[in-house]
């Protein structure tokens, strides 16, 4: 039996139908880590049938998505984005009796379609009973939209694909990946083989890493189809890249490089107030504060460009613009850089954008507005 790939941002419905159902009940598990063939219930719905239609319609992705946890910290593999749902749907007849079963396994990603994707359906039956999967299920092999890739000199490049899943002894498969292959010109620089068998949520996306030399290309097969991403490597030396990490639309880690000017802001909220000075011999101080501040704080906040690209980067703006997470890296923008790089989580403050192309603006040049995700003053509790 096959594993369903789904992403939990875009409704997941499953519909159950058998021609003496009168109700059905679902158990849900969800988990992180190895597979569980027999893994503990986090839900069980039950609904009754409507009208006497002899079916029922669950949507799940809202209950799954409250167990994803992130975890970035520039390590890319086990970030804690990607999980494992069983569903067991079992109708019950009008006399409440047990009817056929129909048992699920999904891996579940971060990610999402447009309206334009549609669902993808999966119809399974046992016996008597049909279950229908109406999810988007996503690219089954490359794990990120843009076709190009805009690469810092001698930057470690980090491919996200599926990785090849496989338990109950083999018995449940998903095939991802098989080979990235990254080249210069026509001769490959480097090959890397994707995992197969794998049966732990922290390789269900596998990074294909790149060597620094200078690569012109990446291809990624199935071994059946192939797709090629284009790599452009950057030149301009003037600023300091700032390197950007989102979660993307397919539910992986990405990186972006903005490679021109950067400038940081600093916003301070405080109240003021005006106090007594006066002291009890009716005199004051004017070394003393007649007006006082309290509840002072400040957050930080970055403006970066991403200099002149192509018009794929279109589909990368738009998709960091809508990402649940966003991170940087702090060194080029003050970090402490005597030790390892910081990883500092942001908010995208830009609320629009106005895509451009060659056609219409000949150079397109993105500016983004950051804002960081805490408080400048520590204020944990």
């Amino acid at each position: 039996m096959a594993i369903q790939k789904v992403n939990i941002n875009t409704p997941i419905y499953m519909k159950l139908a058998n021609s003496s159902l009168a109700s059905c009940q679902l158990t849900i598990a969800i988990y992180t880590g190895a597979f569980d063939s027999s893994p503990t219930t986090t839900y069980t719905l039950r609904k009754n049938e409507v009208a006497d239609n002899n079916y029922v319609i669950f949507e799940i992705g809202e209950l799954i998505k409250d167990y994803i946890e992130y975890d970035f910290s520039g390590t890319f593999g086990n970030n804690g984005i990607n999980l494992w749902v069983q569903t067991t749907a079992t109708p019950f007849d009008s006399s409440n009796n047990a009817l056929d079963a129909v048992t699920t396994i999904m891996m579940a990603f971060d990610g999402y379609g447009y309206f334009e994707d549609g669902f993808t359906t999966v119809s399974t039956t046992n016996s008597a009973t049909t279950q229908t999967l109406n999810a988007y299920k996503g690219d089954t092999m490359l794990l990120q939209s843009n076709s190009k890739i805009i690469r810092k000199t001698s930057e470690v490049l980090k491919i996200p694909v599926v990785a090849n899943m496989s338990v109950n002894s083999g018995s449940d498969t998903f095939t991802g990946a098989q080979t990235v292959t990254f080249k210069n010109g026509a001769t490959t620089v480097s090959s890397v083989t994707i995992s197969t068998g794998v049966a732990n949520t922290s390789g269900m996306i596998e990074y294909a890493t790149s060597t620094t030399a200078a690569l012109t290309s990446v291809v990624i097969t199935d071994g059946v189809k192939s797709q090629t991403l284009e790599v452009i490597e950057d030149t301009c030396k003037k600023y300091d890249n700032v390197e950007l990490y989102f979660i993307n639309k397919e539910g992986a880690i990405q990186r972006a490089n903005f490679f021109l000017k950067s400038t940081q802001t600093l916003n301070v909220t405080k109240e003021t107030f005006k106090s007594n000075t006066l002291t009890t011999a009716a005199n004051y101080s004017k070394n003393n504060h007649q007006y006082k501040t309290k509840n002072i704080n400040s957050r930080q906040s970055l403006t970066i460009n991403s200099g002149y690209v192509p018009d794929e980067f279109n589909r990368l703006i738009e998709e960091i613009y809508v990402s649940s997470r966003v991170w940087i890296n702090g060194t080029a923008i003050g970090g402490d850089t005597n030790t390892a790089p910081q990883y500092y989580p942001v908010v995208v403050e830009s609320k629009s954008v106005t895509f451009r192309t060659s056609l219409n603006d000949k150079l397109a040049n993105y500016e983004l507005q950051l804002l960081y995700a805490y408080d400048r003053i520590n204020t944990i509790r």
